[in-house]
């Protein structure tokens, strides 16, 4: 009989454990939700009142960037994707490690900021400019650039929309790849007579490219390289090219 308490006794407490166990598993993960969940928002609302400030009476493709340069001297343009969450300002850093976890207010932000590679010359004048964006699981920053998968999504959405300083153009899309962290269509800084270079770097990413569309790219086009993390294998990056047009 003592034997039986003694057993029922060690079964309710294991059974305490457990639950106290299963409790405080929960507490944790509620509260790594709780904290993810508050980062976003927190990014969410940088963004939010940076738009506000950028363009106050919503997206028309004007742009205050006396406005913009007050709070971060590093702009260089602003980039819209109609039907998606993409409304937000460019930068180009010293390093492509600051704008990682540094929103455009330079204050901490999970989503880090859009930015160009800090390597390169001549932002938007050169033959290929690469903006570097978060792949957001809320589809913030460059989280919607994965319904670029769909070739279709890209026929019913077929550019982006590029504004700086000295005028306005388009980002009209031309093909998407899904590549490594290390491929060769991250190569920028071409000689402007590099010829046989640039064309190399065209063909290349027709070849190894998902789809192409029909928007033809050329030597003398200016191209805009649009790169998020994607999770196909590892160091997978979802790539966008684009090239460059006046609004007309």
């Amino acid at each position: 009989m003592a034997g039986k308490k003694k057993t029922s006794g060690i079964r309710r407490m294991a059974g305490n454990v457990i639950i106290v166990c299963l409790a405080g598993i929960v507490v944790v993960s509620g509260w790594k939700v709780f904290k993810i969940l508050r980062d976003y928002k927190q990014t969410n609302d940088i963004y939010k009142r940076i738009a506000e400030l950028a363009q106050p009476e919503g997206w028309t493709g004007d742009i205050d960037f006396d406005a913009l340069k007050e709070v971060n001297p590093d702009i260089e343009a602003w980039l819209y994707y109609e039907s998606t969450n993409i409304n937000y300002p460019v930068v180009k850093g010293k390093d492509n490690d600051y704008y990682l976890t540094v929103g455009f207010d330079n204050t901490w932000a999970l989503g880090g900021s859009l930015f160009i590679d800090c390597v390169t010359k001549a932002p938007f004048e050169q033959f290929n400019t690469i903006i570097y964006g978060h792949h957001m699981k809320d589809g913030s920053m460059f989280g919607s650039i994965k319904n670029l998968k769909d070739p279709e999504y890209a026929k019913e959405h077929p550019q982006f929309e590029l504004i700086r300083p000295d005028g306005k153009y388009h980002l009209l899309i031309c093909a998407f790849l899904n590549q490594p962290s290390d491929s060769s269509v991250y190569t920028t800084n071409f000689d402007e007579e590099d010829i046989q270079g640039k064309q190399a770097y065209i063909d290349n990413v027709i070849e190894t490219a998902d789809y192409v569309t029909d928007e033809k790219m050329s030597v003398d086009d200016t191209l805009v390289v649009l790169s998020t993390c994607a999770y196909e294998f590892q160091n997978a990056r979802y790539v966008v090219v684009c090239r460059m047009t006046p609004w007309k």
